[in-house]
């Protein structure tokens, strides 16, 4: 229950510091789970949040700032996006021992607006883990939002 509040406690800081537009969808990959966005185009804030669906004790949650966000020559629908940001993990082992473990991550993907309220979107999310351990790991994954 404390990690959903301390979800909502976030997304509650940092949504006034975008723009109006905000969209609200699902991602496929690590983070698998809920997926927001708040604002457009570069400028904008990109957030996961995903558990474990086989043991409810994992949470993994990553956002991104969106540092530029480009058409793709040719077709204005598509877009290709980057920028940096940073990922959390926690989790409970057999013995009910919790490790957290987090660090630095570079988000680049493409997006697609199929209409203009839905987008479609992937992403690769290179990851230096900074505590805990020291680590490189990818994230990323598939998704779409909904936008309001």
């Amino acid at each position: 229950m404390s990690r959903l509040f301390s979800l909502a406690f976030l997304a509650a800081l940092l949504a006034p510091a975008a723009s109006a537009q905000f969209g609200i969808g699902a991602q496929l990959g690590t983070p698998t789970g809920v997926s927001a966005k708040f604002g457009s185009g570069s400028g904008a804030l990109a957030l996961a949040a995903g558990w474990d669906l086989d043991n409810t004790s994992e949470l993994a949650v990553e956002g991104h700032y969106i540092l530029s966000e480009r058409r793709i020559p040719g077709d204005a629908d598509l877009r290709l996006f980057y920028g940096p940001g940073a990922y959390i993990e926690t989790r409970e082992n057999a013995r009910n021992q919790r490790s957290t473990q987090g660090g630095l991550s570079f988000g680049v993907g493409l997006s697609l607006f199929a209409t203009r309220d839905i987008e479609l979107y992937g992403v690769a999310s290179p990851r230096l883990q900074l505590f805990d351990d020291t680590d490189f790991d990818f994230g990323g994954g598939i998704g779409g939002r909904i936008y309001f």
